[in-house]
């Protein structure tokens, strides 16, 4: 009798597709700040998919998730600042205008 050893086997869930490309999808944002959005919806998908059928990929969905609200929140934060200095930029020049205007009497 020969002893072999027994083959492991390791069965895997299978990778939840919409997690994956919700985290692609959120990454390709930081380049072009469109497809955030659309990586929050796909990885939210995935999410609710794995909690369903039990396939791997949460780790993919929440980073997916954690990219894409972080892009989303510096892209609205970065839009208040542009809005706040375009207000406070003239009113600052037109005050120092009429603060160096002296009275010729």
């Amino acid at each position: 009798m020969t002893n072999t050893p027994a083959k492991a086997t390791m069965s895997t869930a299978p990778l939840n597709t919409m997690a994956l490309v919700g985290f692609i999808l959120s990454l390709c944002g930081a380049a072009t700040g469109i497809t955030a959005i659309p990586g929050i919806v796909l990885s939210h998908i995935g999410l609710s998919q794995i909690k369903r059928t039990g396939e791997s990929g949460h780790g993919f969905a929440v980073a997916g998730l954690v990219v894409g609200y972080c892009l989303v929140g510096l892209s609205v934060l970065g839009i208040i600042v542009i809005v706040v200095l375009a207000v406070l930029f003239p009113l600052l020049f037109v005050n120092a205008l009429a603060s160096t205007r002296h009275s010729v009497s």
